[in-house]
């Protein structure tokens, strides 16, 4: 049944791939942290000819997980994907399917980790919105789209990105005045993007700059608890304290639940015995994907 699945994810992922775009880009997750690039070019060669392969890397320069490998044709990126979706690479089983994210050319070439439009919007502060929770195929034109079929109009749209050029999962969007902002947010906030429940509210301006709101809960960190957000809405209190017992002794691991409906908020906490654990987990598995979303991570400043 296990090989039948993975078959059928295979064919799914192969027919959705586009025939005409050459070459193919595969994105290749859950790999163990210490494969290299020359590794995973072997691996993926037997497929056919590899034109790319990449491994994004954090600030550490530890491996976030996950690779890139670009073919020559979309025919050796189909047969990659069938024949290893499912595959066992040391004690990890790899993911493979197509990559949509938006390669440098495909956005202008403009800088692809620019996070912001520009410094304040056009239309002065209430302008601008924040739209999370996106799908990472979620692009420019996907949102400017979508804000058509409610009557809106955007004066300027961009979705953050890495370096890499894959999207973070959540954009800014100008409109012309406040008003409208505001009007976006009420009409647009929950509403499905892709298959996804998006969140839109406005952003602040200065945010994380000096004269921000500032925090009045006094700080207590003990330095054993971290807080890891941007997780997927399945994910668990024991799925948390499978992925952080890696590097320590997980006194305890909470995923964060609305207490009315039960669904997950997107955020947990995990308790460690020790400082240096905690601080292992920070740097070792900010920016780690879990299932193809980027965790991330920081010490709980109120514990």
């Amino acid at each position: 049944r296990l090989r039948l699945r993975r078959h059928f994810r295979a064919l799914v992922h192969a027919g959705a791939m586009s025939d005409t775009a050459a070459p193919a880009r595969l994105y290749v997750g859950n790999i163990p942290w210490s494969t290299t690039i020359d590794e995973l070019r072997d691996i993926f060669a037997e497929c056919g000819g590899v034109r790319d392969v990449d491994i994004p890397t954090g600030r550490q320069g530890r491996s976030r997980g996950y690779g890139i490998v670009e073919f020559n044709t979309t025919e050796e990126a189909h047969a990659a994907v069938t024949r290893m979706d499912g595959h066992a690479l040391g004690d990890r089983t790899i993911t493979v399917r197509e990559d949509k994210a938006p390669t440098k050319a495909a956005v202008g070439g403009k800088k692809l980790n620019s996070a912001v439009l520009s410094d304040a919007p056009a239309g002065g502060d209430g302008c601008r919105c924040y739209f999370g929770n996106l799908a990472w195929e979620t692009t420019e034109e996907t949102l400017i789209t979508h804000c058509t079929g409610f009557g809106m109009n955007v004066v300027q749209a961009e979705v953050a990105r890495q370096s890499g050029g894959r999207s973070k999962g959540w954009a800014l969007v100008d409109f012309a005045t406040a008003e409208e902002a505001q009007d976006a947010i009420e009409r647009m906030h929950n509403s499905d993007v892709q298959g996804r429940s998006i969140i839109v509210r406005v952003e602040r301006p200065g945010a994380g700059a000096k004269g921000a709101r500032v925090e009045t809960r006094p700080e207590n960190s003990s330095g054993l608890q971290i807080v890891v957000r941007n997780l997927p809405w399945t994910t668990t209190s024991e799925d948390l304290r499978q992925v952080f017992q890696q590097v320590g002794n997980v006194v305890n691991a909470v995923a964060v639940c609305h207490t009315d409906t039960g669904r997950s908020k997107g955020w947990g906490t995990v308790l460690f015995e020790t400082r240096e654990q905690a601080q292992a987990a920070i740097q070792g598995f900010n920016g780690v994907e879990l299932e193809h979303r980027p965790m991330q991570i920081k010490l709980d400043r109120f514990d």
